[in-house]
């Protein structure tokens, strides 16, 4: 491939792992927001495949040469006046990234990356036409507020969209760690992109406990660290483990809501992961036909429902 392809077919998969970035986040506020548990699957549905687009984008990027753009994010339309408005702004980001990846399609050469724009093409037409499905069959929703306890409501959603930031935060660090180690070792990516599934649980978990409450959530895009050392990537996630699990334990003796304690409770004690792997990784001797027997397919699970 030539200096020039690559190039260029790294700068438009960059700019699609933040549209894909932008609808994962757009579609799952939606999805909390509509609060009817069949279009909630749905959305979730979709969500779970843009993630795939952003992890086949991401691992080409790579696989060029290039630094995926895990970090960026296009923009996220999340509220409207009627729940018909909010279907018809995942409507409207469905057609722009079909028009954006055709012209993308007519405009390279390279087999691999125009077999992954095609692919990505199909399941946005479809995405459209289930959202346009949703958008006739919607109809508005009233949501009750209270205006009792207004401060201990702040209190409780700041708290919350604090938790959420750093699960978003942790998101973004290890998919960008997971992608960075594809080639160099696929044991230690698959492990981080399973973390990452990890904390879009949790994530899902504490907008859903913020919008049953009727609060706003904070998907404002975090600032990441780039790390790229195996052995740094590795020591950098055990000192972040360990901040996190103290400090969601003593939220959670600080929090009176049954719910919010049980959440916040649950996530700590599956921050336990990395010290155990750093220590597998350096005794373990496997063979590139049994790290190939590891790799997983790239699957969410329920973001919604509070089991594993």
């Amino acid at each position: 491939m030539k200096d020039l392809e690559r190039e260029k077919i790294i700068n438009y998969f960059n700019y699609n792992i933040a549209l894909e970035h932008s609808a994962i986040i757009q579609y799952l506020f939606h999805a909390y927001t509509i609060g009817e548990a069949e279009t909630e699957n749905e959305i979730e549905e979709i969500a779970r495949e843009e993630m795939r687009h952003l992890r086949m984008f991401a691992h080409k990027v790579v696989e060029l040469g290039g630094e995926p753009a895990i970090s960026e994010r296009a923009a996220v339309f999340l509220h409207a006046p009627t729940l018909e408005d909010l279907m018809q702004l995942d409507i409207d980001a469905e057609l722009m990234a079909i028009q954006e990846y055709s012209k993308q399609l007519k405009d390279i050469s390279d087999e691999s990356a125009k077999r992954i724009l095609s692919r990505v093409i199909s399941d946005e037409d479809a995405h459209s036409k289930i959202f346009t499905k949703m958008k006739e069959n919607l109809k508005q929703m009233i949501k009750d507020s209270s205006s009792s306890k207004e401060q201990e409501r702040l209190e409780i959603a700041q708290l919350l969209n604090e938790i959420l930031q750093k699960q978003y935060k942790k998101i973004l660090e290890e998919l960008y760690q997971s992608f960075i180690t594809r080639f160099k070792n696929p044991h230690l990516s698959d492990e981080l992109e399973q973390k990452a599934i990890d904390k879009m649980k949790h994530f899902g978990w504490i907008a859903e406990e913020l919008t049953e409450k009727g609060y706003q959530i904070d998907v404002s895009l975090p600032k990441i660290d780039k790390i790229k050392d195996a052995n740094d990537i590795v020591d950098y996630n055990i000192k972040e483990e360990v901040e996190s699990k103290n400090q969601f334990l003593s939220l959670s003796q600080q929090t009176q809501g049954p719910d919010l304690q049980w959440i916040l409770q649950r996530i700590a004690n599956r921050e336990i992961h990395y010290t155990d792997l750093k220590r597998f990784l350096e005794s373990n001797q496997l063979s590139e036909k049994d790290y190939s027997k590891i790799l997983s397919a790239f699957t969410v699970g329920s973001l919604f429902k509070k089991k594993d």
